[in-house]
C-alpha cells in the first residue's frame, strides 16, 4: 500500500468517525433490549461492510468484508461479528495486489441466502460461502462453472427459487455475462452479453419473465485513469440504455432502450404490467464526475426515487421523478422481487455535505404515487439500510418489520432498530443495543428460522 502518513490517513472520510474500522471479533449473548422483540421475529439479521484489517484502505470500497450478525429468538438477541477470511484477508492484500485473482475477494458488499448457502459478495470477484455462525467456508464457483466476477446484487426469484445474477469486466470482452442458478444451487445457464464498452454495472432488475441490464455511463477508460487516477469516470456522451432479455434468453434476444444519461447504484424493484415493464430506482443525475473517489459530492450525485416504464411495443421509456427526498439503499419485501409491489423502503442521505452522509430518517414509499412516510430515528442518529422481515404467515405486503443497524453519533453506540412496517412513523417496537460500535456498511439480509 506504500507509506501513508498519519496526516494523509486522517484526510480520508471513510476512515473517520463511524466509518472507521473496529478491531475485535466478538460473540455476545443476552443483549440489552429496549422495548420488546416480537416473539415471532426469529432468525438472523446479517449485514456486510468494509473494515480494513490494517486500519487503512485507499477507498471505502476496498476494506475487508466484515459480517455483523444479530440473532433473534424468543424475544432475546445475541451478536457476532466476523471477517470473511478470503485471501484478501489472509494475505493482507489490496486492490492492486489482488488484481487478476478472482478468489481474492474483499467480500465486503452484500450477503445473500440461496440454496442453503450464505454468499458474501463483492462485484469484482467470486462469491465466498459462510455459515450461519459467520465462519468462512470457502470460495463458491458453482463446481467450476463460474469463472468471472459476480455482482453483489443477485436476485432470488420468489416463484421459481432461482438465483439470477450477472458479472461485468472492466478490461476485457465480454464486458458482461449473465447467469442463472437453479433453486438447488446448480449453475444452469451462462451467457455472454455484448456491450460497446466496459461500464460499472452495480445493480440491475428482474421481472417474472425478463431481466433488465443497466448500461449507464460510468465507463472504464484508461485515458481517464491516466488523468484522474481512477479506472472509472462519468461520460454522459456515451449515452444510457436499458437492456431487456428473457430470463432464459441470450445475447441475440436483448432489446436495448435509450434513456437519459444518469446513474443508478440501487433499484427498488421491477415488474410487468401487460406489455410494459415498470422499474423503481434510486436515480442520480451523475456520479464519479471527478473519478472513482468522487462517488458522492453534492446535489447532483445524490439519488432520488424515479420510475421508468419500458413500453415493449413502442420502444419508448417514460422517465419520472416521484419524490425530491434524497435516498438510497432501497429494499422491498423480498417475497415480491420481480413481482408487482406496492411499497419500498430506503435510507435518507444528506445533500448539504461533500461526502456520503447517512441521514436521520428512513423512508417508506407507496411506489405508484410516490407518497412517503418518514421514520425519524432520533436527533443525531444515522440510519442504515432498511431490511424487511415478513411476519410469518402474513398476507399483506407490509405486514412485518423493518430492521436497520443505526448509529448514535453522540454516544458512539450502535443498535438494531425493529420498526413495525405498518406503523412506520411510530417509535421502534424494540432496539437491540450492540456491544460494540458497528461501522457504517453496505447491504444485508434477514434469514428466518
Amino acid at each position: 500500500m506504500g507509506d501513508i502518513s498519519s496526516t494523509e490517513k486522517k484526510l480520508h472520510w471513510h476512515l473517520q468517525g463511524n466509518w472507521a474500522p473496529v478491531e475485535k471479533e466478538l460473540s455476545e449473548s443476552d443483549l440489552q433490549v429496549k422495548g420488546n422483540i416480537p416473539k415471532d421475529l426469529s432468525g438472523l439479521f446479517v449485514r456486510n461492510g468494509f473494515n480494513p484489517v490494517s486500519g487503512y484502505s485507499d477507498h471505502w470500497f476496498f476494506g475487508n468484508g466484515m459480517l455483523h450478525g444479530v440473532y433473534l429468538e424468543d424475544g432475546k438477541a445475541s451478536y457476532k461479528n466476523r471477517y470473511v477470511k478470503t485471501p484478501y484477508y489472509e494475505e493482507d492484500l489490496n486492490v492492486m495486489s489482488s488484481f487478476g485473482n478472482l478468489a481474492a475477494s474483499p467480500a465486503n458488499t452484500h450477503i445473500v441466502n440461496h440454496a442453503g448457502k450464505l454468499l458474501a459478495l463483492e462485484e469484482t470477484s467470486l462469491p465466498w460461502s459462510v455459515n450461519k455462525d459467520l465462519e468462512t467456508l470457502g470460495v463458491e464457483d458453482f463446481n467450476g462453472k463460474l469463472d468471472t466476477a459476480m455482482t453483489a446484487h443477485p436476485r432470488v426469484c420468489p416463484e421459481t427459487g432461482e438465483m439470477l445474477f450477472f458479472g461485468y469486466s472492466m478490461f476485457s470482452e465480454p464486458y458482461l455475462n449473465y447467469y442463472r442458478v437453479s433453486k438447488e444451487g446448480a449453475l444452469v445457464q451462462s451467457e455472454a452479453i455484448e456491450l460497446p464498452r466496459p461500464v460499472m454495472m452495480h445493480d440491475w432488475n428482474i421481472t417474472r419473465n425478463y431481466v433488465v441490464f443497466m448500461d449507464l455511463p460510468i465507463v472504464s477508460d484508461m485515458d481517464l485513469a491516466a488523468t484522474t487516477g481512477s479506472p472509472f469516470g462519468f461520460k454522459p456522451e456515451c449515452g444510457a440504455r436499458l437492456g431487456v432479455m428473457p430470463r432464459d434468453g441470450n445475447n441475440s434476444d436483448v432489446r436495448w432502450f435509450d434513456i437519459d444519461p444518469c446513474f443508478v447504484f440501487h433499484s427498488f424493484n421491477s415488474f410487468e404490467e401487460g406489455n410494459k415493464i415498470v422499474l423503481y430506482v434510486s436515480r442520480q443525475k451523475e456520479a464519479m464526475v471527478g473519478g472513482f473517489k468522487d462517488i458522492y459530492g453534492g446535489e447532483t450525485t445524490v439519488a432520488r426515487l424515479w420510475r421508468w416504464v419500458i413500453d415493449l411495443e413502442t420502444g419508448i421509456v417514460s422517465e419520472e421523478q416521484l419524490d425530491d427526498g434524497a435516498c438510497d439503499f432501497p429494499r422491498i419485501n423480498d417475497n415480491l422481487i420481480g413481482l408487482t409491489s406496492e411499497y419500498g423502503y430506503c435510507m435518507q442521505l444528506k445533500t448539504d455535505v461533500e461526502d456520503l452522509t447517512f441521514g436521520e430518517h428512513l423512508f417508506k414509499y407507496h411506489l405508484e404515487s410516490g407518497n412517503r412516510t418518514d421514520h425519524h430515528l432520533g436527533k443525531n442518529v444515522a440510519g442504515g439500510e432498511p431490511v424487511f422481515a415478513p411476519k410469518p404467515g402474513s398476507s399483506k405486503e407490509d405486514e412485518g418489520w423493518i430492521l436497520s443497524l443505526v448509529h448514535e453519533r453522540e454516544t458512539r453506540k450502535s443498535k438494531l432498530v425493529i420498526i413495525d412496517a405498518e406503523a412506520f412513523d411510530q417509535e421502534p417496537v424494540a432496539e437491540v443495543i450492540i456491544p460494540q460500535r458497528v461501522p457504517y456498511g453496505a447491504h444485508g439480509s434477514w434469514i428466518q428460522n
